[in-house]
């Protein structure tokens, strides 16, 4: 009888393959912590950006629905500015953005190779600055929204003063804790939102006095204006407005304009104040145009201050209008110049320096940017100067509150 050849039983097969994979992973996971908890292995751990903000806001943001039917041109302004919030393209051909004369709202076309570091123990020590950092006590949080001070519009939610008398102006506005008797500087970063990693930057290195402005035209301005608000800036929004010279399109669907009715421009308004909550102003993008014609201006203005909300001004020209309307507002003194790179930070650091003297001349001075990483790098270093010079930082809304105790 011929031999038989022996075969492993196919139970012993799967049993060699399941310990065969069991002793790979093991393996695998040995390398992986040492490399992970040694001085010589890995210090980080690099994950896409995406996943952390999936995690923290599980749903994409969207316009809100209408909490009541809108009809005509309300709905068809609503569609069109929902598609605006999405960056999508509208039915009149734009590609609704939000740019600026300059590639500002450029620098950075693909979010997706953004990556969030995480520190592994064991790890070396960290940078001094980050030390230092985590050494400063936190500042106090900025409330969230509250119910009571929002009414809801066909657009959206937007301010409006609480039964109680509350307004945004004041309850979102950042106290001032420092010398009042020192003269003050207030500082205004904005076009943030809509490059994730500046935002992120201007929200972390900034002191909390210094004042966050955001696009209306940005994404995830829920998350990002709450990040804000948890490190103690006060939050402001902005209203894209027609300059002179300027293309009024590349404003976008929301622009306010002087060609459009006052109706126009207040349902274009409700959208804009819908964007997010928290903020305890409003301030121009562009708008020199705009602001110049006391009969565009002065309704937005009047619904502002109607809705408990401040106006801060960098044109010059909105002054007339806001004193006969009566809203809390205040004017920028400098602008600071947006400084895309090394070259231009000594313009940045000049103006910063003819800001020091007209606080120490006036007692008060207001001043305002736009988001560009070497910016940002020069206004924290400079406002952490401040103390030794004996000039106080304080937020917009301090500055503001000045302004009308003055009038």
């Amino acid at each position: 009888m011929p031999r038989r050849r022996f075969k492993l039983p196919v139970i012993s097969r799967l049993t060699w393959a399941w310990l065969l994979a069991g002793s790979a992973t093991v393996l695998a996971g040995a390398v992986f912590f040492n490399a992970a908890f040694s001085n010589e292995g890995a210090a980080r751990i690099a994950l896409p950006v995406g996943l952390p903000e999936m995690m923290a806001r599980p749903q994409e943001e969207r316009l809100a629905p209408p909490p009541v039917p809108a009809s005509g041109d309300v709905r068809r302004e609503a569609t069109q500015l929902a598609a605006l919030a999405e960056g999508e393209e509208t039915e009149d051909g734009l590609t609704l953005i939000y740019p600026g004369e300059s590639t500002l709202y450029t620098e950075e076309e693909d979010f997706s190779a953004d990556e969030v570091i995480i520190t592994i123990p064991g790890a070396n020590k960290p940078a001094a600055s980050v030390q230092a950092a985590s050494l400063t006590p936190a500042a106090r949080a900025i409330p969230d929204p509250d119910p009571a001070l929002l009414h809801s519009t066909p657009l959206g939610k937007i301010p409006r003063i609480a039964p109680d008398g509350r307004a945004a102006l004041r309850y979102y506005a950042k106290p001032f804790d420092g010398d009042r008797s020192a003269p003050r500087i207030s500082i205004i970063v904005g076009g943030l939102g809509l490059n994730t990693k500046v935002t992120e930057q201007a929200i972390d290195d900034l002191p909390p006095e210094v004042s966050l402005s955001f696009a209306p035209y940005a994404k995830n301005l829920e998350f990002w204006t709450e990040k804000a608000r948890r490190a103690g800036h006060e939050v402001i929004i902005e209203l894209p407005m027609e300059g002179y010279g300027a293309n009024a399109q590349a404003l976008g669907a929301a622009a306010l304009l002087s060609s459009r009715t006052p109706e126009e421009n207040l349902q274009r308004l409700d959208w804009l104040m819908s964007r997010f909550g928290g903020y305890f102003a409003a301030t121009n993008y562009m708008g020199a145009k705009f602001s110049a014609d006391e009969a565009a201006i002065a309704p937005v203005l009047r619904k502002l201050k109607d809705a408990g909300v401040a106006y801060i001004d960098d044109t010059g020209a909105a002054q007339r209008a806001g004193q006969s309307v009566g809203i809390q507002m205040a004017s920028v003194t400098r602008m600071i110049p947006a400084a895309a790179g090394d070259g231009e930070r000594d313009k940045v650091r000049r103006e910063l320096r003819a800001l020091e003297q007209t606080a120490e001349e006036n007692g008060v001075a207001i001043g305002k940017t736009y988001a560009y990483a070497a910016t940002i790098e020069e206004i924290a270093a400079w406002a952490r100067s401040l103390d030794e010079k004996g000039i106080a930082r304080a937020p917009a809304s301090a500055h503001l509150r000045a302004s009308a105790a003055a009038r």
